[in-house]
């Protein structure tokens, strides 16, 4: 699967004659589906369980708990997602584009979801309240681990997320996190095995579903925005630009001078503002008045230039 973010946000695709991811969700889905049958129904899953219980990890090694202990929080739903956030933020910003967050929304909400039916369903029971592996539909709910599927689906994210230069680093780094954080549960006690391994399925399942659900949550996501993108476009359609007064710019002129607009002043137009009437001019016999006619013509009212000839 092509996990690349192009500057857009919008998810790469390529092209591939193999259904494998469908192929891929299918056999994930299928182990998942037995391990979930292997825990309710007695199985030699529940055998594993019980001798890895026995071996008292945390007796045989308690200089590590301090260690361990701190460790497994890279784990824990809402310390790991507070530390994530920013960087996420930073992507949605250096994209120009909400694709991150709703990315990292979708795959919290699928994965809380799944997870959490599953957990009220089959109801078991974790090593530090009973020695019994098969303690299920007695209201537990540590099957499967939410801890390490949190693990899966946040780091998978975050390889997501990664440009392709850094892209196999980042995919090593997830799967490390998430082997180390589910193997921790089991030093402490908190989680079974089978618990763990159902965990990797269901985060598994989430990140193969995302591709197919990001269409969908990007939609819904831009028409949740959509007001309020109107809102910020209104808003900035009424204020004027920096420098530029009311009323526009100037008209340009086909002549290459420009009228002035409201609010400007032309310079060349106050030049030549005069303070005086233009007086008529008198010359050797012609008088060149306001109606532009000759001494002893009609003027523009019908009657003889009143002006006295010249001599």
């Amino acid at each position: 699967m092509d996990l690349t973010l192009r500057s857009g946000g919008t998810p790469a695709r390529t092209t591939s004659t193999v259904p494998w991811r469908g192929i891929a969700f299918v056999a994930v889905l299928l182990g998942y589906a037995l391990l979930t049958m292997g825990v309710i129904v007695r199985s030699p899953l529940l055998t594993v369980d019980r001798d890895l219980y026995r071996l008292n990890l945390q007796g045989r090694w308690p200089e590590l708990y301090p260690v361990i202990h701190t460790f497994v929080m890279l784990g824990q739903r809402a310390p790991s997602t507070l530390m994530a956030l920013p960087w996420i933020v930073w992507q949605a910003w250096r994209l120009r584009s909400p694709r991150p967050l709703v990315l990292l929304a979708t795959a919290l909400f699928v994965l809380n979801l799944s997870v959490g039916v599953v957990k009220v369903y089959v109801g078991r029971l974790g090593p530090l309240r009973t020695s019994q592996v098969h303690a299920v539909f007695e209201g537990g709910n540590i099957f499967p681990s939410g801890h390490v599927s949190n693990t899966v689906v946040l780091y998978g994210v975050l390889a997501w997320l990664v440009s392709r230069r850094y892209r196999k680093v980042a995919i090593i780094a997830a799967v490390f996190i998430s082997v180390t954080v589910g193997m921790s549960t089991v030093y402490l006690d908190t989680h079974w095995l089978s618990d763990v391994l159902a965990g990797w399925a269901a985060g598994g399942l989430v990140l193969i579903a995302l591709p197919w659900l990001m269409p969908t949550t990007q939609r819904w996501s831009e028409a949740a925005l959509r007001p309020v993108q109107r809102w910020l476009s209104r808003r900035v359609s009424r204020k004027p630009d920096a420098g530029e007064p009311l009323g526009g710019g100037p008209e340009p002129r086909s002549d290459g001078h420009v009228f002035s607009g409201p609010g400007r002043v032309d310079p060349a137009r106050v030049s030549v503002q005069l303070t005086d009437p233009v007086r008529p001019v008198e010359a050797a016999g012609l008088n060149v008045g306001r109606g532009g006619g000759v001494e002893g013509g009609q003027g523009p009212h019908g009657g003889a230039l009143r002006d006295q000839p010249v001599g």
